[in-house]
């Protein structure tokens, strides 16, 4: 038997959430931005700003990179999904930045299924 990921109508609400499908899916996004950081201090500083303001909002990142820093954005609950608002809140804290020229996010995306 062959499980077909894709197609959640003919699983139960125990298989869908085990697999993280329909209403338990999580949504993330990805982020870029380009920074005139071209030092491991002042990155080092930038990410720890970074962290505690996601983290406040209780999303967690994986990504970096100093001159095009960028990476995907979700939730720390285990079944919370990112929103459109914390995105725009996270564009926003970024483009308050000095050091940074211009940033981006893309649309809210299952992060299990990418």
């Amino acid at each position: 038997i062959i499980m077909k990921l894709d197609k959640i109508d003919n699983k139960s609400r125990r298989i869908r959430k085990k697999l993280f499908l329909g209403e338990f899916a999580i949504l993330g996004f990805e982020i870029s931005c380009e920074t005139d950081i071209n030092d491991f201090d002042r990155y080092d500083a930038f990410v720890d700003d970074f962290i505690d303001y996601i983290d406040g909002l209780g999303l967690c990142f994986g990504g970096g990179g100093l001159e095009l820093f960028e990476g995907f954005l979700c939730s720390t609950d285990r079944y919370g999904s990112a929103t459109e608002e914390q995105k725009a809140q996270v564009i926003a804290w970024l483009e308050a930045r000095p050091e940074v020229k211009s940033a981006k996010a893309g649309d809210l995306v299952d992060a299990n299924y990418l």
